[in-house]
């Protein structure tokens, strides 16, 4: 029979207290920054869903919308099937995404602007070509409601180009 190899009793305590130790270290950092993450998660939600409508946009031929909600924290992207200017009842929805339950705590703001979604009629507009409306969503933690800047997050769409960036706040101004 060959040795049998074991941890003792007092390396797996010791192994422990170490565990225990790095998580009570590094919980409070995720907890205080939970906040940010959600946002900077939403921001992703939100520039893969213009990218997509724009993408379809082009692929179908067709106009493609994002109608934002800033009531419900939510936006509806719509394929606009019917030729009729505008979202109408015969349009096809795609997809609803509600920011504010998917990302808890995320709303539509920011400290700077009066108006968090800047695209006419709060709807961002893809073109056949490709083109945009162009505009602007701003969105932060709900319960900071501006008191810490650094968390706001924005999306920009280009009316030229259709193409859609996200940006942080930075002291400086906005950063990409």
């Amino acid at each position: 029979m060959g040795s049998r190899r074991a941890f003792t009793l007092v390396e797996l305590l010791i192994a422990l207290a170490l565990v225990g130790i790095l998580a009570g270290v590094g919980t409070p950092y995720v907890l205080v920054n939970l906040p940010t993450y959600r946002v900077n998660a939403a921001v992703r939600q939100v520039v893969g869903d213009l990218r997509l409508a724009r993408t379809l946009a082009v692929e179908r031929g067709v106009h493609a919308f994002l109608v934002f909600d800033q009531a419900g924290v939510a936006y509806t992207l719509v394929l606009d099937t019917d030729a009729t200017p505008g979202v109408s009842p015969g349009d096809d929805v795609v997809k609803t995404v509600a920011l504010g339950e998917r990302y808890r705590g995320v709303a539509f703001g920011s400290a700077l602007t009066g108006d968090p979604v800047s695209f006419g009629g709060d709807q961002a507009l893809f073109k056949p070509r490709g083109t945009s409306n162009g505009g602007t969503v701003f969105l932060r933690p709900g319960q900071d409601a501006g008191v810490r800047e650094d968390r706001e997050r924005k999306v920009t769409v280009v009316s030229t180009t259709g193409r859609a960036r996200a940006f942080r706040r930075s002291g400086a101004g906005w950063e990409g």
